[in-house]
């Protein structure tokens, strides 16, 4: 419990001086911890974290793009102060909470989704599910694809002591961050938490998609992916890109799985470069609708 105190603390401050406000949202008996951040005309944006990890895992691209969109960064589990049965929103029920987060701070107006790991996969199936709520999507190492090894994918996440956590870094990292090699310990801690626990629990194949359910997604997409993402590879990213109508696949170079901790300026770039390919293909200067207020 104090570790999970303390992890909400040091992100609400982190998006407080960023200029953020924390907000909340009751769904049945989720209350959902979320920060909202940006001029209230900017492009609407929902930013979705991995496994284990909390919303200050976007700061780097919050503090690149908070003059520019609107952005609602939600914490998805306990570890950043929501409160949910379970202690973690697993990708059906995560799906259902955003949905009603959007139309109660967009009302109604489709917005951009971007999501990494776990949150990638939650992001499509919102958007498969409420495709009237989603203007486009970006999925950052994205989990979800059905056909890639899960045997595998399971054994890495499924972390019991250290010598899980050494099993799985490799996955994560090519070059293991500075932050990450003095934080083991409370890695495992968020690994072993019962939110995560929870959420890998009530995982199901019914929540992966695949091929075809990707084609039915007419929205531009964008992949970001690590060349050497050891937990959902490459060739997935290209299996899913070739599956969308509409995608861009951009592979970043030397990175592993966690790009936004290993490669965060890389991942901005790739972000900006992702918003002037799409500002040359739309005539329209604001394709986006000013919010009412």
């Amino acid at each position: 419990m104090m570790l999970l105190r303390l992890l909400s603390l040091a992100n609400a401050l982190l998006f407080r001086l960023l200029g953020a406000r924390r907000s909340h949202l009751r769904v049945g008996p989720v209350r959902l911890a979320y920060y909202q951040i940006g001029p209230d005309d900017g492009e609407p944006w929902l930013l979705l974290h991995g496994l284990g990890a909390v919303a200050a895992t976007w700061i780097p691209v919050v503090r690149a793009f908070r003059r520019e969109h609107r952005m609602i960064v939600p914490e998805l589990s306990a570890l950043g102060g929501t409160h949910c049965p379970g202690g973690g929103l697993a990708v059906g029920p995560a799906a259902k909470v955003l949905a009603r987060l959007l139309e109660r701070e967009f009302g109604g107006q489709p917005a951009v989704v971007a999501g990494i790991s776990l949150g990638g996969w939650t992001a499509v199936r919102l958007a498969l599910q409420r495709p009237d709520l989603v203007s486009r999507l970006v999925l950052i190492d994205a989990g979800g694809y059905r056909d890639q090894d899960w045997d595998t994918i399971q054994s890495l996440v499924t972390v019991e002591d250290m010598d899980g956590v050494d099993r799985l870094y490799p996955a994560l990292f090519v070059r293991v961050p500075w932050l990450m090699r003095v934080s083991r310990q409370g890695f495992l801690l968020a690994y072993t938490s019962p939110a995560v626990k929870g959420i890998l629990a009530e995982l199901s194949e019914g929540d992966t998609f695949d091929a075809a359910d990707l084609e039915r997604l007419r929205i531009p997409t964008t992949l970001i992916w690590g060349e050497l993402d050891g937990l959902f590879t490459v060739e997935t990213a290209r299996a899913m890109a070739q599956a969308l109508p509409h995608a861009h696949l951009e592979v970043l170079p030397d990175c592993g799985h966690a790009v936004h901790m290993e490669c965060p300026d890389l991942l901005v770039q790739a972000l900006q470069r992702d918003r002037i390919r799409l500002r040359d293909s739309i005539p329209e200067e604001r394709p986006w609708p000013a919010r009412i207020t």
